[in-house]
């Protein structure tokens, strides 16, 4: 069986990694660091007047050193919160800055839905999961399956999908990164996805031919015919994995955060969540998505001494939009780790490359499974966990 890392579509991978070695941890207090590090950070952390302050921090000279990084932010930001007019100026201001970033794909897909209708997200529901994250959703004619994923930075529909959704496609892609390979297709927008008694309407979608979307490994093979993006969730302003990832819920039928909510903050492939190690603190992505967490190499200073004692070499086939592949990785036999004050023990986790965007750690729907109740309130920018 090979393990089912992600169905991630990343539109922007910033040249400048937002927490690599020796950068900020984005979780602590701002006193002491380079007012303009302080700054880009408090934007990735959903500051409401921080984006503002970034913006006109960059029209006064002499710019900032992380300008691109900047222009960057700015650009995947605005994508993402409809403010598509000004991702377009923005993305073009970071592509002058470094053309061989991934603001290219961006601006390509936001010049496509610019003159579209916004999306818009409306009610609440409570929804049954099934193993892969898989909620029952209608769109269209389609009544089927959709993966609700916190990895995927734009949903993804397969042809036929697509047709029977009644997808308004609006042009070609250029190359996506997905986490095995670059994709492409075409950009459409979904008119309207029911989610029980919830609506959410006008979503761009990056539409794949259905053999694309269809893993094979050996004698497995994995169907993907609707991913439903993070920023789609998100308009609902608060979603929760609840009773062992037996149930998602969306709106107001989410909890409210339990004591102990830690920051939750934006990162170049989603969101972003502290895990704490009895060594330190970084910052892990949260991917429902993938099947099975896993850990970076700078995760390994997190770890007690005991438990980097059990460290081994090993292999794994890891799978994606872009296929399957097979990557040469250390495995840890147990990890003692802190999740937002709850404890988090995992077994037998693979220990990957440290990844160009620097967190620590892919925390995927084996997590979900661990709490009763797992809450994002992107109103708030907090996470928590109820055990």
């Amino acid at each position: 069986m090979f393990r089912f890392a992600s169905v991630l579509i990343v539109l922007v991978i910033l040249a400048g990694p937002a927490q690599a070695a020796g950068s900020p941890d984005f979780f602590a207090p701002r006193a002491g660091l380079n007012a303009d590090t302080a700054l880009y950070l408090d934007a990735w952390s959903g500051q409401k007047t921080a984006v503002e302050r970034l913006r006109a921090r960059l029209k006064r000279a002499p710019p900032p050193a992380d300008a691109y990084d900047d222009w960057s932010f700015l650009c995947d930001f605005e994508y993402h919160t409809s403010q598509y007019t000004r991702a377009i100026a923005d993305c073009k201001k970071a592509i002058a800055l470094n053309a061989h970033g991934g603001d290219a794909n961006t601006l390509a897909i936001v010049k496509l839905v610019a003159d579209q209708p916004l999306p818009r997200a409306h009610g609440s529901a409570r929804l049954p999961v099934t193993k892969g994250v898989h909620v029952p959703v209608t769109a269209g004619v389609y009544h089927g399956m959709a993966i609700a994923d916190t990895g995927a930075q734009v949903s993804v529909m397969m042809q036929s999908v697509a047709k029977a959704a009644q997808v308004k496609l609006l042009g070609a892609s250029r190359h996506v990164d997905s986490t095995t390979a670059p994709v492409s297709g075409q950009i459409g927008l979904i008119p309207e996805v029911k989610l029980g008694d919830a609506v959410v309407r006008n979503i761009p979608v990056l539409v794949l031919p259905d053999a694309q979307l269809t893993i094979t490994a050996g004698k497995e093979t994995i169907s993907l015919p609707f991913i439903l993006s993070l920023y789609a969730l998100a308009d609902f302003g608060r979603i929760a994995w609840l009773d062992h990832d037996k149930w998602l819920a969306l709106g107001s039928a989410a909890p409210h955060v339990f004591p102990g909510a830690v920051p939750m903050l934006w990162h170049p492939n989603g969101i972003a969540v502290p895990l704490q190690g009895p060594c330190g603190r970084w910052a892990a992505q949260f991917d429902s998505g993938a099947d099975i967490s896993y850990l970076y190499d700078n995760a390994v200073s997190l770890l007690s001494a005991a438990d980097r004692t059990g460290i081994v070499k090993a292999k794994r086939k890891i799978g994606g939009v872009g296929g399957v592949v097979e990557q040469e990785i250390r495995r840890v036999p147990k990890a003692e780790l802190t999740l937002a004050g709850q404890p988090l023990r995992l077994k037998n986790l693979d220990i990957a490359a440290e990844p160009k965007t620097g967190e620590a750690a892919r925390l995927g729907e084996d997590v979900l499974a661990s709490y009763s109740a797992v809450v994002f309130d992107f109103r708030t920018m907090t996470f928590s966990i109820s055990p």
